[in-house]
């Protein structure tokens, strides 16, 4: 049953003219009328009565008023529960990277919490090219990722960047150092081809130098740890829950470049809830962003 067709019989009984049902509705007074015996022959009823030219209301139109009003405001509240992403219930796989976990992951887990009480968020924490693979693979459905994503089937948002640095053991603080001197020893670094791997190695060719040896690493927490033990230096996101004692940040005369960060999830009927997230996650990136 077309609930259009309800709307035109519920406002005409309710203002007993077809002339104002149908300014009411912004619609002609000829497509009132349509609407309406076309609601009759579906129904098999007359549900006006239109002699005299008034519009007065018959037994059964009467008898299936309040049931036509009820099937309305059940459409309204089901339309209203579906575009409301805070009453979002189910669950998002969500593929992130390492440098999100140990910034502002636990911000954004917060404020989802907050704000969508009934959504889960299953996590996979891995290097971009693998959550990649599982988000072409329908795996996953959302991604906070390093690199960025352009088809017709997602929606890829750009998120505030991490600011990287340099880190050391805490013997280490108050030095001032060159990009030679780094070179010189071991550098412990993310996941072979990473964006944080890649952009280390250009910032060494830009300047004619090359690390006599590369640590790549998956684990952030491992790097954290073999750099407090004074096994090589490490880079790292800024202001990351990493930097704490035995660990401090250098002062390199080579500014590492920020770590681009994209949201990105599928174009689907679920779509305004990842984006609902996306946004908390812009949201959570920016307060981080000034902590750097």
């Amino acid at each position: 049953m077309n609930t259009r067709f309800l709307e035109t019989f519920v406002t005409v009984a309710n203002l007993g003219s077809f002339r104002a049902a149908a300014e009411q509705l912004n619609v002609s007074q000829a497509t009132v009328s349509s609407r309406i015996s076309s609601l009759e022959t579906e129904l098999r009823v007359d549900l006006f009565d239109r002699e005299f030219h008034a519009t007065r209301i018959t037994v059964a139109g009467a008898l299936i008023l309040d049931k036509a009003q009820d099937m309305l405001a059940t459409e309204r509240k089901l339309r209203n529960t579906l575009s409301d992403p805070t009453k979002a219930v189910g669950r998002v796989r969500l593929g992130l990277v390492s440098s999100v976990v140990h910034t502002w992951l636990c911000d954004l887990i917060e404020e989802v919490a907050r704000c969508y009480p009934r959504l889960e968020l299953e996590l996979t924490v891995e290097p971009t090219p693998n959550i990649a693979t599982a988000f072409e693979r329908g795996g996953l459905d959302m991604l906070l990722t390093t690199d960025d994503r352009h088809d017709e089937t997602c929606i890829c948002a750009e998120l505030p960047p991490l600011g990287m640095g340099w880190f050391g053991p805490e013997g280490m603080r108050g030095e001032a150092l060159s990009l030679s001197d780094v070179a010189t020893g071991p550098l412990i670094t993310f996941t072979r081809n990473s964006r944080p791997h890649t952009n280390v190695l250009a910032l060494f060719n830009e300047r004619g130098l090359r690390p006599s040896i590369v640590h790549c690493i998956t684990s952030m927490a491992a790097i954290a740890r073999l750099t407090q033990r004074g096994l090589g230096i490490a880079t790292l996101p800024l202001a990351c829950d990493l930097a704490g004692p035995g660990l401090c940040e250098l002062d390199v005369d080579a500014k590492l470049p920020s770590l681009p960060l994209f949201c990105i999830w599928r174009r689907s009927s679920d779509a305004s809830t990842y984006k609902a997230i996306a946004e908390l996650a812009r949201a959570c990136a920016e307060r981080h962003q000034r902590l750097q």
